[in-house]
């Protein structure tokens, strides 16, 4: 049975996670007009997490995806830290604001938070995704044996075949055009920046698993071109910021149907770069 057919899906489209944008209005709308919705919990905490799958559910009784972030967990290294803090600190003067004394983890990885497995083993969702890495094999199989499909972002070919040997259901090929920052396992190895297509027909080709494309994918017909090329769906984000269920203000979404047709790259090495520009 394929990805889609043990979800219901009737269109290939999944709905971004998208951290701060995405909403339980905007998943259900989703998954009730028969993609998949997603929640993006990688930025809350399991308590968080609990009451935005709890207001998806009352909007919907279809599957949706809850997001998690599996990065490597930060490590404490003061001297680091300390010169951040100095260089910093006539910043936060110019503004009249007072510099932090310390710094700390803004997000908790999934792989070492006990409290998210929990949370979502009281009430497993239809489906689980990882982005900037994966968990280790025990929360792996946990989310498995409780029903879960599982989802995971990759940017290269051996990131998908890790996911694969891990067990994840399904790769999210997430392309250079991504707009927001792209699930790379490793941030200090080296990058392709394979475009969405490429990587696509890639991953489809060789990497065992059914493969989702995202990045770049804005309407119908940038969702026929993944799927001519070996995807089951496309996961679509900016074409959904601008929806009455974003979570964006006002003036962005504004900007965003201004039609200049730029999208923000915030990778690393590109968090000056504009496509279109």
């Amino acid at each position: 049975m394929t990805v889609l057919a043990r979800l219901g899906l009737s269109v290939p489209v999944i709905q971004a996670p998208m951290a701060g944008v995405s909403t339980p209005e905007m998943a259900a709308a989703v998954s009730n007009a028969g993609g998949l919705g997603s929640i993006a919990v990688g930025a809350t905490d399991a308590d968080g997490a609990r009451a935005m799958a709890a207001a998806t559910r009352a909007r919907t009784d279809r599957p949706f995806n809850v997001n998690l972030f599996a990065h490597a967990p930060a490590r404490a290294d003061p001297r680091r830290e300390a010169g951040w803090l100095a260089a910093l600190a006539p910043t936060f003067a110019a503004f009249g604001a007072e510099a932090p004394v310390a710094l700390g983890e803004i997000y908790r990885s999934f792989v070492e938070d006990d409290a998210m497995l929990a949370a979502l083993l009281e009430a497993p969702p239809a489906v689980v995704g990882f982005h900037f890495g994966l968990p280790g094999a025990d929360r792996i199989r946990a989310l498995k044996d409780a029903g879960c499909v599982l989802l995971a972002t990759a940017t290269c070919l051996s990131e998908a075949e890790a996911a694969r040997e891990a067990g994840i259901d399904a790769v999210v090929a997430q392309g250079w055009e991504a707009g927001g920052h792209r699930g790379v396992f490793d941030p200090a190895a080296p990058d392709d920046r394979l475009g969405t297509m490429a990587l696509t027909r890639l991953l489809a080709a060789r990497a065992g698993l059914p493969v989702i494309a995202a990045g770049g994918i804005m309407d119908g017909r940038g969702v026929r071109a993944a799927l001519d090329l070996g995807a089951v769906a496309a996961q679509l984000g900016t074409a959904f910021v601008a929806c009455p269920e974003s979570a964006a203000d006002a003036a962005y979404k504004a900007a965003l149907l201004d039609g200049d047709g730029r999208t923000a790259m915030t990778d690393a090495p590109s968090r000056a770069a504009r496509r279109g520009a």
